[in-house]
């Protein structure tokens, strides 16, 4: 009989060289917590990994999107809201004014305040969000809305361009408002249409003049400014409302394409473990088959 040691070396060397590849492929998942650590390893599993970590990217792009058009439309909130109050003031300071016991000087003190009150209005409109863009200019948002002449005439340099962006199925909201919408000028009954801070000037000069006709055109002005600002307000909440229930909406896909991945991708450390500890004993018991074969000979063999 014919007995070859060569033969039983070589299974035993790849058998050893088999359970190695095993451990040190455990080993490897173990440290980075992954089943899979090339798609070569599982062809499927990688596609599949793969292609929710895309969905998982782009959910996050669009959650960063609205968060960032949320920031905005709470600092456009609060903008709007103190300039609602600064109009309902300076309605008041206008029917104050008309009263016929008023003298020039009481009027005088009025229309001072009407004056601060209006460049506040002013500062407001050139509010900025928390990256430094301007709210209210449109797409030109790195240019202040409103600016001013040498006489005092506010002007209006950003756009009417509006920009949306999705936020659900078929359906868009606001990012970017432009000045004129919130700060709206007003047509008088005779046809003349005055800008919103022109209004405001001639309301304060007719307080200042004593005109109880302009006065009273002044308050129709300041009624009319003041709806139109809480038209802007309005729409302003019905997208913050539609963008919070939008990222809530995503925040849930998040989690359950997260869970989905996590199922696919994570490493069940426990069940890494024992197999690890089993492939050791393997290996142990393989080295030391090995040892024994790599000792036998021919004459070993006779001699048994």
């Amino acid at each position: 009989m014919k007995i070859s040691t060569s033969y039983l070396f070589d299974s035993a060397t790849s058998r050893m060289s088999t359970l190695q590849n095993k451990l040190a492929n455990t080993q490897a998942q173990l440290s980075e917590s992954k089943q899979v650590l090339s798609p070569s390893d599982a062809p499927d599993q990688a596609a599949a990994i793969q292609r929710l970590q895309g969905e998982i990217d782009r959910q996050n792009s669009h959650q960063n999107l609205l968060k960032n058009a949320l920031s905005r439309y709470q600092a456009e909130e609060a903008a709007m809201s103190s300039a609602s109050d600064i109009l309902i003031r300076l309605k008041e300071l206008s029917l104050q004014a008309s009263n016929d016991t008023l003298n020039s000087n009481d009027r005088n003190s009025i229309a001072v305040e009407m004056s601060a009150l209006r460049d506040q209005l002013f500062s407001l409109g050139n509010t900025r969000d928390d990256n430094g863009n301007y709210l209210f200019s449109g797409t030109r948002v790195n240019a202040p809305a409103f600016t001013r002449t040498s006489n005092d005439e506010v002007l209006y340099q950003g756009d009417q361009t509006l920009t949306r962006i999705p936020a659900g199925v078929e359906r868009t909201v606001q990012f970017t408002r432009s000045g004129s919408d919130v700060f709206q000028r007003v047509v008088r009954p005779d046809g003349e249409p005055l800008s919103f801070f022109d209004a405001l000037k001639d309301v304060i000069q007719a307080t200042l003049d004593g005109d109880s006709e302009a006065m009273r055109q002044g308050t129709d002005d300041l009624t009319k400014m003041h709806s139109a600002l809480s038209l802007a307000q309005a729409q302003n909440g019905s997208d913050q409302n539609t963008v919070e229930s939008q990222l809530n909406v995503l925040e849930q896909n998040s989690l359950r394409l997260k869970s989905t991945l996590s199922d696919i991708q994570d490493l069940d450390y426990a069940e890494a473990v024992t197999r690890m500890n089993k492939e050791m004993m393997a290996m142990q018991a393989a080295m030391s088959s090995f040892a024994k074969i790599s000792g036998l000979s021919l004459f070993d063999y006779i001699k048994g």
